[in-house]
């Protein structure tokens, strides 16, 4: 304490030239904004209690929020698509270009094939086959599991499980809108007929397992178990939703998740041919019957798709046959006939020939019909959007002009898919690809419709050429012509049958091999834990925002706080002040009219820096008697009346004569902390009612003389600048060592600058995270204007914050007893902050 008393003083104990100097320079050095780490770290110390309570309500809410949400489960299956691995891997460019013509057909690419899974027609015709857009449960029961529910049901899946009378909804959906999300009663009768209604009005009449339309509403409703049948008056509750509202909540949301599965090999990406499809919903079981339900879907269609396609041209092929094989038991019947009545058995070599060739020609005629309508079919299915192309039609159509517009088509397709996952619809590269596909498709279709023109050309000829050779036979003789006519119609009927035999075979080839190799791989199941909420990381995560708020809150009142944040950053601004002294922070001495005056502990942290404070001013102050200090601050709250007369009572203690004048007439309230008369006192001293020696009183405790400032009268500054104030300080001069002045902050009022005029040395109050830098600065201004000798004196500082203070209980001597929770929260507050 010597050695910190010394290197102080020294310091203080500057020439009154020196500070005065170091003033007119300038009032604030400039520069000594920075953050000061040390005040940082002691306000986030001071307040901990912010953060950890904001930590703590934080936690608090996610636990009732987590505890009253519905827990989220995922369920997941996989699909493999067998089609998709075979048509990739066939080299052709024609082929890879018919199936990307098809769009929808085997041989698509895995990025549309996951496009299929998820494209809207899918995922409703999905959602009515599950009925996850329904709810059904007992009148009087609420739908839906929280999470408390399931952390007491033992974390299992079997709470879901519904009950024996539990009904479920499938092939729902509402055109009327007013029915939609909206509670509706269902009313059994006997033999499972019902009603639903809403409110008193029927909107729809069933029975159990079977479907049911009605205005504005259809659905088939079921029960879970097939032998239960709801009893007479039974009531259940529904609630209807449109697939499409589910399917756009589904996309919103992103509840739906198909991707394909990848893989990697030696480091290099693989290719893989399966399809992870899985879906998130309250209800586990729910979830999983919609995943279950979209895989059926998908390989239902895609079948369907496949076969269709192909048995169209089988189907064709097929009634011709039947036309023909008609028609050609019919000629050949004729043909015996006649030959039995005419007895003519046989033809001429000419005509002979006549009907063979006759014969070539309907065959090529039946070629080309078969042609145009491949052509026609094409046509039509290129012409409209998403439609299915006929693989057997592309592979019937033998054109390399086709079959190289279809490779270009491909590639051009493809390179589509990779820049649609790049850039937007309007990007540069995106339009130029599209402007190329729609060049390719146009080529296609001219190509198509100039291939039409050409078989409608070649019937036109063939047509000709038949009814010349028509024109022919009918030179022979009448008898014979009859026989010629029977036998021209069974030969060329005969070679028609064949002929389309023989493409019969061929479709029924392609049919054989377009069966979709698509399977399910992994059934859909349930994951036993849900996905959200995530209890612990959910309330850890929230405690940790809380906590994160709050230092938050606490770095920005320091950031933004108007006061000086230490005392190092205040001497950093005013280097030229002398410091007098600094005080820690004690709410135990703190003046108030509860409490009164206290003087501290004699080996606390505060009365060690009272002492130390009053060494300084020794060291500062001339010898001698009467000396005039006058204690002033900027702010009511910096404890300037508090230092004032702990100051004082130091003196005393050191055996010196002190007087303490209450020279706030605005405001006292001394009289009322020291629990004596408000008068007399100044006030009636200024105005002549009472002379000082009558307002004197004497403090045993601690041994000063105290004037109060008496009744608060109508104009105070012209009181204080009277005479009569210069003329008492006159008469106390030598029979006081220490006179001091308690005076009202300034600049809020100016009393200061006239009671400053008959003080020898001016005592500044600021205190630290209080006083605003503004007004300290305007209140140093006013009183530099005095040209009196100022000291610093700072107040509020943290224990340990500057120059080690924490004086007290040093030296091994016991401190007082604290009993009970303080004990134990003051131990472990030093364990947490070391």
């Amino acid at each position: 304490m010597t050695d910190h008393t010394t290197s102080q003083s020294s310091a203080n104990s500057a020439p009154l030239g020196s500070s005065h100097a170091g003033m007119a320079g300038g009032n604030e050095v400039e520069g000594g904004d920075e953050i000061d780490l040390g005040a940082l770290f002691q306000a986030l110390k001071e307040g901990w209690r912010l953060p950890v309570l904001l930590g703590g309500i934080a936690a608090f809410l996610a636990v009732v929020v987590v505890l009253l949400s519905k827990p989220v489960f995922d369920a997941g299956g996989s699909l493999y698509l067998g089609s998709a691995e075979k048509s990739q891997s066939v080299s052709s460019g024609a082929l890879s270009g018919f199936s990307l013509l098809s769009g929808l057909m085997q041989g698509s690419s895995m990025a549309t094939q996951v496009d299929i899974v998820r494209s809207r027609s899918f995922v409703e015709q999905a959602i009515l086959d599950s009925g996850i857009n329904t709810e059904v449960w007992q009148a009087g029961d609420q739908p839906g599991v929280h999470f408390w529910n399931w952390l007491l049901g033992g974390h299992s899946l079997s709470i879901y499980a519904p009950p024996s009378t539990a009904l479920h909804a499938v092939l729902a959906d509402v055109t009327d809108p007013s029915l939609a999300k909206t509670k509706l009663t269902v009313h059994f009768s006997s033999a499972g007929h019902y009603q639903i209604t809403k409110g008193k009005q029927v909107v729809l009449q069933g029975q159990l397992g079977q479907p049911a339309v009605g205005p504005g509403i259809r659905l088939e409703l079921r029960a879970v178990n097939p032998q239960y049948i709801p009893q007479s008056q039974a009531t259940y509750r529904l609630s209807v939703q449109t697939p499409r509202s589910v399917y756009n909540a589904m996309t919103r949301n992103g509840t739906l998740g198909v991707s394909q599965l990848g893989g990697s090999s030696g480091g290099t990406a693989k290719t893989t041919y399966i399809v992870s499809v899985n879906y998130r919903d309250t209800d586990p079981v729910a979830a999983q019957q919609f995943v279950q339900a979209l895989m059926h879907t998908y390989l239902a269609k895609t079948h369907s798709w496949a076969t269709g396609q192909a048995g169209a041209t089988y189907d064709y092929l097929s009634a011709q046959m039947h036309k023909i094989r008609t028609a050609l038991s019919a000629a050949d019947t004729r043909l015996a006939q006649y030959q039995a009545q005419s007895g003519v058995i046989a033809v001429s070599a000419g005509a002979q020939a006549l009907i063979k060739q006759e014969a070539e020609y309907e065959t090529q005629r039946s070629q080309f019909k078969l042609q145009l309508y491949a052509l026609q079919q094409l046509s039509r299915q290129i012409s409209t959007p998403n439609a299915q192309v006929n693989p057997y039609i592309l592979s019937s159509i033998h054109d390399p002009v086709l079959d190289k517009l279809s490779g270009r088509l491909a590639a051009a397709q493809t390179k589509l898919s990779s820049l649609e996952k790049l850039y937007t619809p309007a990007a540069p590269q995106v339009v130029q690809i599209l402007a190329e596909i729609q060049s390719i498709q146009s080529a296609t279709s001219n190509l198509i419709d100039n291939q039409e023109k050409s078989a409608q050309q070649q019937l036109q000829s063939l047509d000709t050429l038949i009814s010349q050779y028509q024109g022919k036979m009918g030179k022979f003789p009448q008898a014979e012509l009859k026989v010629i006519s029977l036998t021209r119609s069974s030969e060329v009927l005969g070679k028609l049958y064949m002929f389309l035999l023989q493409k019969q075979e061929e479709a029924a080839i392609n049919k054989a091999s377009t069966i979709t190799k698509n399977r399910i791989l992994d059934t859909a199941l349930v994951h036993d834990k849900p996905v959200t909420p995530k209890a612990k990381e959910d309330v850890i995560l929230f405690g940790l925002l809380g906590i994160f708020l709050g230092l938050g809150l606490v770095l920005g009142r320091f950031l933004m706080h108007p006061g000086f944040r230490s005392d190092e950053e205040l001497r950093r601004h005013y280097p030229f002040l002398p410091l007098y002294g600094l005080l820690p922070v004690s709410g135990d001495v703190s003046l108030t009219k509860r409490d009164g005056f206290q003087l501290p502990e004699a080996r606390s942290g505060f009365g060690e820096a009272i002492r130390l404070l009053r060494s300084n001013l020794y060291l500062a102050t001339a010898q001698g008697h009467g000396q005039i200090l006058m204690a002033s601050s900027a702010t009511p709250q910096d404890g300037k009346s508090t230092v004032s007369y702990q100051l004082a009572a130091a003196l005393a203690q050191d055996g010196k004569k002190v007087m303490v004048i209450d020279a706030d007439l605005r405001k006292p309230h001394i009289h009322e902390v020291f629990r004596i008369a408000q008068a007399p006192g100044l006030a009636g001293i200024l105005a002549g009612r009472h002379s000082w020696q009558e307002s004197v009183r004497q403090i045993k405790e601690p041994n000063v003389d105290l004037i109060t400032a008496g009744n608060i009268p109508p104009n105070p500054s012209e009181y204080i600048g009277t005479d009569h104030f210069a003329q008492m300080l006159t008469e106390m001069r030598p029979l006081y060592d220490y006179i001091l002045l308690d005076t009202p902050p300034f600049p809020m009022v100016g009393d200061s600058l006239l009671l400053g005029r008959q003080a020898d040395r001016i005592l500044t109050v600021v205190r630290v995270n209080g006083t605003p830098r503004k007004a300290f600065k305007e209140h140093l201004q006013g009183l530099m204007s005095l040209e009196k000798p100022l000291g610093l004196i700072i107040n509020g500082i943290r224990v340990n914050a500057t120059y080690g203070y924490g004086y007290g209980y040093h030296y091994g001597e016991p401190g007082p007893a604290v009993k009970g929770w303080r004990r134990m929260l003051r131990g472990w507050l030093q364990k947490l902050w070391g």
